[in-house]
């Protein structure tokens, strides 16, 4: 409300009523008024509360490999074309988008494991939609587009493109086995190198290396595979940790799922160090 009063503040006009503006219709005119422009910006202020934009492909495909990963279904990636599913999803939707929609929809471990079958499923629609790609020649960076090769089942070679903005990070090419690579590089964060990741509250960053060998690190929030928190255990490794997705510290002193049983007396901890 202080937003749209604000608002209201800078926008709307000022009206000074002389001594002798006061018959029933000046009132009723300037009531009229302030009634509209305030109903205008409460509406503005409204619809942006209330109907927020819905999530792009990359931050759907982000979301599902937090569950998948929080599941064991699929492990953390770098920001990568080649790897990322948001980016799978943007790039080719009729490969991903029922895997991503279901496991986004799952109530559970069980069913965010269930849903790997539609990535099966829809290989060959994967097929098609590659096979309509232009013809691939080489990698290169077309502004901040990322152009780069998929390969058909028959073999043939397409060109895919991505814009790397949509991730707010940059096109870059590489040289990999004399070739050129290219990528999205995603700014570095607060790695201290590959294989370093960090919880930032419940969001865990991943600061792994794309498939050109780059750091390009990304970031999965835990609160978005069924509202767990990320934790550090050691071993240069991150987890969500809560009721759904089970106790993964197995040290903490800590009943991370929340099932009244504490690291070693909880059966997610078997065969887990420190635990026999």
């Amino acid at each position: 409300m202080a937003t749209c009063l604000s608002g209201l503040h800078q926008t709307a006009p000022v009206i000074i009523l002389a001594p002798n503006m006061k018959s029933n219709w000046a009132r009723g005119w300037i009531l009229g008024c302030l009634v509209a422009c305030l109903g205008a910006t409460t509406a503005s202020c409204s619809d942006g509360d209330d109907n927020p934009p819905p999530p792009t492909d990359l931050e759907r495909g982000t979301m599902a490999a937090t569950r998948e990963d929080a599941c064991g279904v699929e492990t953390w990636k770098a920001l990568d074309v080649e790897e990322s599913l948001g980016i799978y999803l943007s790039v080719t939707p009729g490969g991903f988008k029922r895997g991503v929609d279901c496991t986004l929809a799952a109530q559970n471990c069980q069913e965010v494991d269930a849903c790997a079958a539609f990535y099966l499923a829809d290989a060959d629609q994967l097929n098609e939609e590659v096979l309509l790609l232009p013809e691939y020649e080489m990698d290169y960076c077309e502004g901040n587009v990322a152009k780069y090769g998929a390969t058909a089942d028959d073999g043939s070679l397409h060109q895919q493109s991505y814009d790397c903005t949509l991730a707010g990070a940059t096109c870059i090419v590489t040289e990999v086995a004399g070739k050129p690579y290219a990528n999205c590089q995603a700014p570095p964060l607060q790695c201290k190198g590959p294989n370093l990741p960090y919880c930032d509250g419940t969001r865990a960053v991943v600061c792994e290396t794309n498939s050109a060998g780059v750091l390009s690190p990304w970031v999965y929030d835990c609160a978005d595979a069924f509202d767990s928190h990320c934790i550090d255990p050691g071993s240069r490794s991150i987890e969500c940790e809560g009721p759904a997705t089970g106790e993964r510290d197995c040290e903490d002193g800590i009943d991370g799922d929340g099932d009244g049983k504490v690291d070693c007396d909880d059966s997610n901890c078997l065969h887990h160090p420190p635990c026999p």
